[in-house]
This record gives C-alpha cells, structure tokens and sequence, in this order.
C-alpha cells in the first residue's frame, strides 16, 4: 500500500484530498484504500505501480520520483474516501441500519446534493489520473513504456488522448482515451484503413500530428467520430467525461450529472457514425488528390421532415 508507511495514514490523506480528517482513524479506511488501488492498477497495469510504489517504501529523495508517488496516491485516495464516505452514510449495527446525527448541530444533506457531492468527486478523481498518465507519457519508467495499453496505442493514428481531443473533445482525458483505444483500433481497422488502402497505410499511420497532412486530419476524425459511436453503444455513460454527451445533446431540466437518456445516446452515436461517413469520403479524396469541397451550410431539403442548423 502506497499509504501509511510510518502510521501517519490519516494525514497523508488529508494532505492529498485536501478535505480528509487528520485525527480519523487510518484502519476505517483501508479496505477502501485497498479497492481504489486495485482500480488504479488495472489502468495503469502491476508493474508501473509496484515500482512507484517502490519509491515511496525507500524514502527516495529525487524530486521526480516523489512527484510521481504523490501523483499515485491522490486518485487512490479521492477514490477510497469517496468509497468511505458512502457507506458511512448508513450506520450499520446489530440491530440494523441506523443513522446518528446531532440535531442540534448538524443536519442530514438533501439526496441532489449528495450526488453532486459525487459527481464532483468522481470528476476530480478522473482528472487526478488524467494527470497520472500525462506525467507516466513523459517519465522514464520502461514499465510503462512497456505495458500492454501504451504499445497498443502507439500503434494508432490517434497516440494520446490530447491528439483525440484535437478530433473530438474529451476533455483532452487521458483515462478516457485508454478506454477508448479498442474502440480506437476497431475503427481503424474495420473502417479507415479499409477506406484507405494498404497502399502507403504505415506511412499516413507514422505521420506526425505537427506536420499534419489534410488526408491524415480527414482519417482522425473518421477514427474518432467512429470510435465514439462504438462507445457510446457499449460503454456505461457514466465513464465517459461529465459534459461530452450533453455538450451535444441538450435536455431540458436535466441536471449535468444525471446519465443521458437511452434515445440521447442512440441519436447522438447516429450523428457521429453519418459524420464520420463524410470524413472518410474526405480521407479517399485527399489520398487521390482531388479536391475537396466542404459543406459549410447543412442540406436542408424542403421533402425533409426536419432541419438541421
């Protein structure tokens, strides 16, 4: 555990969220501590964080290394108080479940704000290992350079999730950029290169995103557009980034943290598949040199039954 080394658990939390007791007991949460690390080393894989780990147990005095143990621990740790805090909001006893509260000093939150107590803290722990991985993308560790996700990805046209939100907007997510690397390859290998052509594949696929050719940008946008769609139909709403859906598709009354309605989604994966038709047209005409005219207006033809604006 990347906590408590020298039994001061409580305050290494409380320095790390920024909102955790000092003076609660360590135990109460180490179970919790426990599963959040478990979520975090399916993302970031055993070895990376066995050896980051390693760091903290040796007391190691460079800047770097202690820089990425904090950057470790912070996602851990919103993510297990979280936990904590959830199931302490029921008591539970012999007797059955119970709630003790001080009526004269406090009083019991409202339901809505105790999900938006939620989302927040789902969001700052999606953002802490946002920046886990950006720092890992720049570290020296092989173990990373080595994992499974991170080879996979360098196999891609899309490579990070800062080049994915150059293409579509994710918050420029790292975290949402591993989930989405299956959905990544499985577009570029059932859509784009099929569009494309074997034929000088490897060298648009090598291509750097600061030179960028306008064929490459046309083959990206396909990939992301359809990589989304696939998402968006497989995935659970709730791991994609607070805003991405809604950003899109406006409901009225709803409240950002609510998920997006079965027909949002259907609509929304729809638009982004039909889309990502039209970048990949864009992709061949590029790669044979015609010329490409782009549609600035929508086609709103007067036998439809709706328009677009």
């Amino acid at each position: 555990m990347i906590f408590n080394k020298s039994n001061n658990g409580s305050q290494e939390l409380r320095e790390v969220t920024g909102n955790y007791f000092a003076n609660n007991k360590f135990e109460k949460v180490t179970g919790e501590i426990a599963a959040a690390t478990d979520e975090l080393v399916n993302i970031i894989s055993q070895e990376v964080y066995s050896e980051i780990e390693g760091y903290y147990t040796s007391n190691s005095e460079d800047s770097a290394k202690k820089e990425l143990v904090r950057k470790v621990q912070r996602p851990i740790a919103i993510f297990g108080t979280l936990r904590m805090y959830q199931k302490n909001d029921v008591s539970h006893e012999d007797s059955g479940r119970k709630i003790k509260i001080s009526a004269d000093n406090e009083k019991l939150p409202w339901e809505w704000q105790l999900d938006r107590d939620d989302a927040q803290h789902l969001e700052d722990y999606y953002k802490a290992v946002d920046v886990l991985i950006r720092a890992l993308n720049v570290s020296s560790i092989e173990a990373w350079k080595n994992s499974r996700s991170y080879k996979m990805s360098q196999l891609l046209l899309i490579k990070s999730g800062e080049d994915f939100d150059s293409y579509f907007p994710i918050e420029k997510s790292e975290r949402t950029y591993m989930l989405l690397v299956p959905f990544i390859k499985e577009a570029q290998i059932q859509y784009v290169k099929k569009a494309y052509g074997p034929l000088n594949w490897e060298e648009l696929l090598q291509e750097k995103v600061e030179a960028e050719t306008e064929k490459h940008f046309a083959a990206c946008k396909a990939t992301a557009l359809l990589a989304m769609s696939l998402a968006m139909r497989r995935l659970q709403v709730k791991v994609i980034p607070a805003g991405v859906i809604r950003t899109y598709v406006a409901e009225s009354g709803a409240m950002n943290s609510e998920p997006a309605s079965y027909e949002d989604i259907k609509l929304l994966s729809q638009w982004m598949n039909d889309d990502a038709m039209t970048w990949l047209d864009e992709m061949k005409k590029e790669r044979d040199g015609g010329v490409v005219t782009y549609q600035i207006l929508p086609n709103n033809d007067p036998a439809n039954k709706f328009c677009r604006l």
